[in-house]
Formats: C-alpha cells, sequence, structure tokens
C-alpha cells in the first residue's frame, strides 16, 4: 500500500513536545452531534468547507481530515486519547489544517475519502483519517491510530512537508493516477454471476458460528437478502442454510441486545459475542427485511417475532415526535442518541416496516411507515438531513425503496406517484450522458464518488438498479428499463467480487426474470394481498387496480373483479394466467407459474 512509504519512517521516529500555538476551534456552532463531541479539542477543527480548504492554500499546510461518526466506538476512542491531548493539538495546529466530517452527513466527503482509503490501506474503517496536501490530494490514510504513532507521525509528516516537499508530492501523484476512473463496459451479466456471488459467500461462511468470515463480522443483511433470492432460484440448500444459521446465531448472541432489542452493529469476534454497542437505525431496518423474508421463506414463527422485536426497539426508542427516526444509540453511552433525522436511512426504515406491515399482516406498522413518509414527502424539496441542504443518490434510492414498499402494503396510490417522481428526478440529477449514477450531482470534490459495492449498507447504485426493474414492471415504461440497462452495463466492476456488491446482484436477479405482476381488483382485496405476501417471492410488483393505477400502469385497465369479487390476475414476464379469487390459487401461482 501507498501509505506504507510513509509508515517506515513514522515508527523510526518519536516526536518532540511543541509549544502551544494561538488557535480557535471552529466546530462550537456545529449541529453535528460528532462535530460537537470536538468542539472542545485543543485543536484548532474546521468543518468541511472553502473556509479551512482555502487556509490550507494560504498557509501552506497539508490538511488532516479525519472522518467519523457521533456513536463510534473508535472514534470515541481517538477522541479521549489523541484529540483531547494537549500535546496532539499543539503538534496539529502547528503543522496541518485539521478537519472534522461527520461521515453521516456528509456521505459524498466519506464515500470519496474512502475510496482514497482503498487504495493506500489494507482495512479501512472509521475513524478515517486521510491526509492530504494543501491542494487536497491524499498521500496517507489510517483509521484508528494510537496515541505515539499519532504524535510520531505528525512530527515526521510535517517536518517531511517543510523540507521534502517533492517526496509527499511525488506520492500524491502516484494516488491521484490511482483514483482514475475505470469507465469500462461489459455485457448485461446473466445467471452466472449469480452462481459466482453465491460460490463466493459458500467459501467464506463460517458454518459453527454463522456469517461470513474473517471478523469483525457484520450482520450484512443485504448478503443474506441476495442468498435467499439465490435458494428462491436455484433450490441450493446451502444457500438457505447459511442465512438460517446466520439468523439464529445473531438472534442468540450478544449482537442482539437482549435488554433494550434492536442489534448492535457489529461484533470483533466470530461468535457474535463481543460487539460494539452502536445501534443504527439503517442495521435495524435492513436486519428486519431479512427476518422477515426468511419468515416467508420458511414460516418459522422465531423470525417474525425478531422482526417484530425490532420494530418495537425502533419505535420506542428511535422514533422522533413527528413520526420520523433517529439516527442511532450511542456505542458507550447506551442511552444517548444520535438524533440527526437522515432522509435515506429513513427511507430503509420505511421500507422495512411497510414490508412488516405486508407480511405480518400488522397495519401499526403501516401507520407507522405513513407518517415517516409524510414527513419526508411532504417538503417541497428533498435533503439528506434535517440540518443539512445537500442531498445524495441514496436519499433518493432509498426513500424511493420505501414508497414502493408503501404503497404495496396500503395500496395508496399517492406513495406510488412520490416513488416515480422521485425516481424520475434522480435519472435527471445523478446520472450521467452513458447512464452511471453518482452519489452527488455535482463534481465538485476531488473526485465524483461513485459507489457500485456495499459497505454496512447496500450501495444507492444497487438499490437503483431495483427501484428501476420495479418501476419497469410496474409502468412499462422504457425509460426504466434502459436505465437499468445502462447502469448493468457501466458496472463491469462488479463482475470481479460480485459478493462485494451482494444488494447490486439481488438486482440483476430481478432483472433477470422470471418477476411476477400482480393485480388485485375488487373492493376488499385484503385476503388476496395477505396470499401474495404469505410465501417469498422477491422478484415482484403488486397494484391494486383503479383508475388512478391505470394511467400509472395502463396494461391494468382491463383487469377488473369478476361478478364483484375480489379478482387476482397473475401475470409472470408479462404472460397473464386465469384471474382467481381463491387465495390459496394465488399462493399456487407465484410459487410456480405454470401449473
Amino acid at each position: 500500500m501507498l501509505s506504507a512509504l510513509f509508515l517506515s519512517a513514522v515508527l523510526r521516529s518519536s516526536a518532540s513536545p511543541r509549544e502551544p500555538v494561538p488557535f480557535r476551534n471552529h466546530l462550537n456552532h456545529e449541529s453535528s452531534p460528532y462535530l460537537k463531541q470536538h468542539a472542545k479539542n485543543p485543536i484548532a477543527w474546521y468543518p468541511w468547507g472553502e473556509e479551512a480548504l482555502r487556509a490550507a492554500k494560504t498557509q501552506n499546510k497539508p490538511i488532516f481530515l479525519s472522518i467519523g461518526y457521533s456513536t463510534c466506538h473508535w472514534c470515541h476512542v481517538m477522541n479521549a486519547e489523541s484529540f483531547s491531548n494537549e500535546e496532539i493539538g499543539a503538534l496539529m495546529n502547528a503543522n496541518f489544517i485539521a478537519i472534522k466530517v461527520d461521515r453521516e452527513e456528509r456521505p459524498d466527503v466519506d464515500s470519496t475519502y474512502m475510496a482514497v482509503a482503498r487504495k493506500l490501506m489494507s482495512d479501512p474503517g472509521w475513524p478515517l483519517n486521510v491526509i492530504l496536501t494543501p491542494e487536497g490530494k491524499p498521500f496517507f490514510a489510517a483509521a484508528y491510530i494510537p496515541k505515539d504513532r499519532l504524535s510520531a507521525l505528525l512530527t515526521n509528516l510535517g517536518k517531511t512537508w517543510k523540507e521534502h516537499p517533492e517526496q509527499i508530492a511525488s506520492t500524491a501523484s502516484m494516488v491521484m493516477q490511482s483514483l482514475a476512473p475505470d469507465n469500462a463496459s461489459a455485457d448485461i451479466p446473466g445467471p452466472e454471476l449469480l452462481k459466482k456471488t453465491y460460490q463466493q459467500f459458500a467459501e467464506r461462511f463460517d458454518a459453527i458460528n454463522g456469517g461470513f468470515n474473517p471478523p469483525p463480522k457484520l450482520p450484512a443483511a443485504h448478503q443474506l437478502m441476495f442468498l435467499l433470492r439465490y435458494w428462491r432460484r436455484t433450490g441450493e440448500p446451502h444457500a438457505l442454510e447459511m442465512v438460517e444459521t446466520t439468523l439464529q446465531k445473531m438472534r442468540a448472541g450478544a449482537i442482539w441486545d437482549a435488554n433494550r432489542g434492536g442489534f448492535h452493529r457489529y461484533t470483533v469476534d466470530a461468535e457474535w459475542k463481543q460487539p460494539h454497542y452502536e445501534k443504527m437505525l439503517c442495521d435495524q431496518a435492513l436486519i428486519a427485511m431479512a427476518y422477515l423474508e426468511a419468515f416467508q421463506a420458511t414460516h418459522k414463527p422465531e423470525y417474525a417475532a425478531t422482526a417484530r422485536a425490532i420494530f418495537t426497539y425502533v419505535l420506542r426508542d428511535l422514533r422522533a415526535p413527528n413520526g420520523t427516526f433517529y439516527a442511532a444509540n450511542d456505542s458507550d453511552n447506551r442511552t444517548a442518541r444520535d438524533e440527526k433525522i437522515l432522509t435515506d436511512w429513513n427511507g430503509l426504515m420505511i421500507a422495512a416496516l411497510s414490508q412488516g406491515a405486508a407480511v405480518l399482516d400488522d397495519p401499526s406498522y403501516a401507520l407507522a411507515a405513513r407518517r415517516a413518509a409524510n414527513v419526508l414527502i411532504a417538503k417541497a424539496k428533498l435533503q439528506h438531513s434535517d440540518k443539512q441542504q445537500a442531498v445524495f443518490l441514496d436519499d433518493y434510492t432509498f426513500l424511493t425503496w420505501g414508497l414502493l414498499n408503501l404503497y404495496e402494503a396500503t395500496f395508496e396510490v399517492r406513495y406510488l406517484k412520490s416513488a416515480i417522481a422521485l425516481e424520475r428526478e434522480s435519472l435527471t440529477r445523478f446520472r450521467d450522458a452513458n447512464g452511471r449514477f453518482y452519489l452527488t450531482a455535482s463534481d465538485n470534490l476531488l473526485l465524483r464518488p461513485r459507489e457500485t459495492s456495499d459497505g454496512a449498507l447496500p450501495s444507492g447504485n444497487s438499490v437503483q438498479l431495483t427501484n428501476l426493474v420495479r418501476l419497469s414492471r410496474i409502468t412499462g415504461d422504457a425509460i426504466y428499463e434502459t436505465a437499468a440497462n445502462d447502469l448493468l452495463r457501466t458496472s463491469a466492476e462488479v463482475t470481479i467480487i460480485p459478493s462485494a456488491s451482494a444488494h447490486l446482484i439481488s438486482g440483476v436477479d430481478f432483472f433477470l426474470g422470471p418477476s411476477f405482476e400482480i393485480v388485485l381488483a375488487g373492493t376488499d382485496v385484503g385476503t388476496l394481498q395477505r396470499a401474495v405476501f404469505a410465501s417469498f417471492v422477491p422478484n415482484k410488483v403488486v397494484l391494486h387496480n383503479g383508475a388512478d393505477i391505470a394511467r400509472i400502469a395502463p396494461f391494468t385497465a382491463a383487469q377488473r373483479a369478476i361478478r364483484g369479487k375480489p379478482t387476482a390476475y397473475v401475470c409472470t414476464n408479462r404472460l397473464c394466467r386465469l384471474p382467481t379469487g381463491a387465495p390459496e390459487r394465488v399462493q399456487a401461482l407465484l410459487i410456480n407459474p405454470w401449473k
């Protein structure tokens, strides 16, 4: 890794004391809980912005960029050990322009410099510390750094910059070359990519403890959701076994909060016994969806019970007075709460609650999803958080996911209309001429971030793919099918390690088909709706016929209730079977549409 060019020098040296220099910490008036945690540091922290970048150029100092989030354990440790230390503060203020970023408020900055970190180190995470030239070119990256090593690092890099800036400039140039975008395109993937993804998970599966090696272990629910789809497509029993073993071991392990409910973000060990205690809204949503899908696949009540327990925790501990949801509970102070309201994470929880309402036949979950959705779609302009005007691809795609699920749970057409409006806007705002989707609407950073691989969450591109396929099946509008084709054609990189893009591969599974278009007609279709969601049928869209739906989905115009009774039309890849009013027939058609 390129950072090794500097690491040996750092380890050989020891820091010498520095006299404090006058400074002003610029974080006092920030709204981010994470930035507030650093507002009393003896460091002249700036928030990300023009003032900080201009100061680096004016003073000809490298930039020390530190990215984290308020509930992160190792962020807390580094704050207590290093950023609150007077000696570290003196070294930082003398040699660097220091910038603090809350990754949850600025996912664009985080994504950009996480891409840098992947070039410079083997296992990037948070806190993420990246050092840049005054012009913003990166040349060093590290995660948690113990105090003594940080002191040596600051001393030596400060000295090298003053005495041999050409060495740093050379490294920065190499890093920039490695970040050049890969504009390769590829053919649309086929079923062989699904098999390759499955095989990669099978090779890493921990048959004793569940999850995937090596530790630390994250729930990574979207990986389990891919395996369920592979099982549904192929009947491969080991795919389902991996899912069930993991879900059972997680629920029995300390990663589940036995006192308050909800799942912690990860464990450092293989056995799910040593958690880091932050509990994130986004994780609860994805994990709940994985348990709901496992319940549909197996009909084992313990999976439904766990999904309900997750929702109980979220609705009790993370719901804001207006019905939206807060971001997290803290890792080191478990009653502390990060009260940011993030659009993308709220979209995920709306999706999960809506799925819970449909699968568990519980209207209280639909009501909770409605309350949150109504707040978000009532705004004249979508924004990433309640504190910030910027907006990102993930905000659009995750909220669209939530609204599509909410429509299928409630059949309220306004949510489908809002989903279509958001999707249309995202096509205009985040897509380039070749069909690639980017995290940001403009190129105002070191690079315009574009993610196709997943982290703890699915990438915006992966969620976008499934949204496009769903809307293509709902509306029949070629714009969505074309956009999905272009997204896949310009994502050749996912074929190398497809398990790193599991949610996108789930979208490929939907794209390849077969998929189901289900239209329910009549005034009281609850029994048929329950039949549709009784089993695991992921690649489907569900519509309730009516005048508004016929305008959105013209193919439904002729699909009416027969003799005034609730009627289901089950179509596979736009080829419809005979209509039926029998719930058991609906279930049979979804399991095997050709009988």
